[in-house]
């Protein structure tokens, strides 16, 4: 009970409070009487989750959860040779590409080192794939912060003449390992950094024996889908299911406010307006970069 109030999530959104558990991708969770009198004496209005069903399918859902769509990136892993022989051949090039230009990757541990590697990447540049870059101008200091206190992780590095230009953060949790963040320098875009990345976490996660790899979700980024697509991850629909904790939740549900905007728009609407979101999503940076 400790463990999931301390990794809640709250957001407000108009005139009620929806909650999550920020493990929910990582660790099958379902709603205890004992937790739900605690969310709501904490004022959260609607408890939502996940189904993993990958490795954990909700055998008997309770007739009170709402149910409702999500999906996620995944890719099921026998062997490395296996997913070698499936993600074709230009994806291959592109990794054989990397190693040509000089990239060596190699799993590296926690350092200070290692935080002002990544701390340069961050602030390497304010826009990535058209859109504003939301870790551009993170401190250093909270870098380090963010290192010591993740748990479950394994760090991947990509070097270039021993210099980090690349990396890749892997989480582990219960029959699933999250790619939380892989990010490379754009001025070595050229070289094909991230495949290279991707290759070597395949490698060291098939030395762990784990068959689920996740790297988020899919249909909000058409560049990014392309890349996991092409290194083997498919799209799998999930179900999300939305508890009323109060009054106010119910109605939220009744009039589909608990869903997520970018979630309301079928895929065919969406095509048309990601360059309208990206660019709101480049001017809100470029504000406040201005506003500094």
């Amino acid at each position: 009970m400790k463990t999931e109030i301390e990794t809640l999530v709250a957001r407000r959104k108009g005139f009620f409070t929806l909650a999550s558990d920020s493990r929910e991708y990582m660790q099958s969770i379902l709603p205890t009487e004992e937790l739900m009198e605690e969310l709501q004496r904490r004022h959260i209005d609607i408890f939502t989750f996940l189904e993993r069903k990958w490795c954990c399918p909700a055998t008997e859902p309770s007739r009170i959860w709402v149910r409702g769509e999500d999906n996620i990136a995944i890719l099921n892993l026998k062997t490395y040779d296996e997913w070698w022989k499936n993600i074709g051949k230009k994806t291959r090039n592109m990794i054989r590409k990397s190693e040509k230009s000089g990239i060596k990757t190699r799993l590296v541990e926690p350092s200070d080192k290692l935080a002002e590697g990544m701390w340069k990447i961050f602030n390497e540049t304010p826009i990535r794939q058209d859109r504003g870059f939301p870790h551009y101008g993170i401190s250093l200091k909270d870098v380090e912060k963010g290192l010591q206190s993740a748990k479950n992780c394994t760090y991947i590095g990509a070097y270039l003449d021993d210099e980090l230009i690349g990396f890749v953060q892997l989480v582990q949790g219960e029959k699933i390992i999250v790619i939380s963040q892989i990010l490379s320098m754009q001025q070595h875009r050229d070289k094909a950094v991230n495949n290279s990345l991707i290759a070597k976490a395949i490698a060291a996660i098939t030395d762990l024996h784990e068959e689920w790899i996740m790297y988020g979700r899919m249909g909000n980024h058409p560049s990014l889908d392309n890349f996991k697509l092409s290194n083997g991850f498919n799209k799998l629909t999930l179900t999300r299911y939305y508890v009323p904790l109060t009054s106010k939740g119910k109605i939220a549900i009744r009039l589909g406010l608990h869903r997520e905007l970018k979630d309301v728009f079928p895929q065919a609407m969406k095509k048309p307006l990601f360059p309208v979101y990206n660019w709101i999503s480049r001017t809100k940076m470029r504000i406040r970069l201005l506003a500094r």
